[in-house]
């Protein structure tokens, strides 16, 4: 009975290096067609569910797969041993323990002298890999559809708002007692509040469904200009706002980057401590553990329960506090919009203290020079 380890076998496919959980595993095997004999790796064993104690053999192997992908596997290696015709083949298996796996089959055949003398092959469990993919096109159907839908729904709904709206603006009020000059103005509430919801809900929408461009960002441009659209909101709450930018710059959608730090802008406008003028501090550094840069936003506002809502804090119209303009979108918008360029964000809050969040943007994306 022969074994041999599985060191120096090369990968058969490009498995998703973004998984790093994901960790196939890959044996071989041998049929030395002089000899009449075979060997396997430990790793054929362990997919099989059998003891390594096994006795090696191609038909023992065979039996593990089940039509149709039996027949495909014995046409496969009979032609590599008539010709020496190599194969590359996802089939299922059912172990000793009755679980039944996908793998991939991969073999060639060793020629000398215009005879086939060695058949080679491996086994390579994608299991989760078959697994992933079925999920992710389901899931990219499902999106398709919602995405029609969603659609369909904010265009007509918007139809309707505008047409409320609209017939409002057409009321004569001087025509009209308190009650109901009252009451049209409640109308009129309503119909603003229906408006700005839609139009989030479609923001929403084209955040993860565009694919928005990136180009290089200076972060100390990016942020003089939001200050200045947020000036007037800034100088009313005498907030102070401080920028240490070690890493100068990324490479990043503009409208993200502007909507990121005015949504987390108005955040600490909206959030701050009733007797506490706001104060903020932006930077970025280089984390090059994991060769990426990173935003930090510090703020000294009135803090968030992470205990009680650290699970929900990006979730969409989550609210905390009854603070008036709390919506619920902007965090949910921040975090949506990083992790569609391939990074992700971080909160550490503490109540009366104030919060601070770090954007982690996606890694080769900084530019320090």
């Amino acid at each position: 009975m022969d074994h041999y380890d599985d060191a120096g076998m090369q990968p058969l496919r490009a498995f998703p290096q973004d998984k790093p959980d994901y960790l196939p595993r890959e044996g071989s095997w041998e049929h030395d067609a002089v000899n009449h004999s075979d060997s396997w790796s430990d790793t054929i064993f362990d997919i099989l569910d059998i003891s390594n104690e096994s006795r090696p053999d191609k038909s023992y192997l065979l039996s593990f797969f089940r039509e149709p992908f039996l027949g495909a596997l014995e046409a496969a290696i009979a032609e590599a041993s008539q010709s020496g015709t190599p194969w590359d083949l996802e089939l299922e298996l059912v172990t000793a323990k009755g679980k039944v796996i996908w793998v991939r089959s991969s073999g060639s055949a060793l020629i000398e002298n215009d005879t086939v003398v060695k058949i080679k092959g491996s086994l390579v469990e994608i299991d989760k890999y078959r697994a992933e993919e079925a999920s992710h096109h389901l899931l990219k159907q499902r999106h398709q559809q919602l995405s029609g839908f969603a659609h369909i729904l904010t265009h007509n709904l918007r139809t309707h708002a505008y047409n409320i709206m609209m017939l409002t603006g057409l009321a004569d009020r001087s025509k009209l007692d308190a009650y109901h000059a009252d009451l049209l103005d409640k109308v009129t509430t309503v119909s603003d509040n229906l408006i700005a919801t839609i139009e989030q809900i479609s923001g929403i929408i084209k955040v993860n469904e565009n694919v928005i461009e990136s180009e290089l960002l200076r972060f100390e441009e990016i942020t003089e200009n939001v200050l200045s659209v947020m000036r007037a909101e800034l100088n009313l709450h005498e907030a102070d706002i401080e920028t240490d930018f070690i890493v100068p710059a990324v490479f990043f959608p503009r409208l993200y980057l502007d909507s990121i730090l005015m949504n987390l802008i108005s955040n600490s406008i909206k959030y701050r401590k009733d007797h506490e003028k706001p104060e903020v501090l932006i930077s970025t550094y280089l984390d090059e553990e994991k060769n990426c840069v990173i935003l930090e936003y510090q703020d000294n506002g009135i803090g968030i329960d992470l205990k009680r809502y650290g699970s929900k804090i990006f979730g969409l119209y989550k609210t905390f506090t009854h603070r008036p303009g709390a919506h619920g979108v902007g965090l949910f918008l921040v975090k949506t919009q990083i992790e569609s360029q391939g990074g992700y964000i971080v909160v550490e809050s503490k109540l009366d203290v104030g919060t601070i969040f770090r954007v982690f943007f996606k890694p080769g994306t900084q530019r320090i020079d």
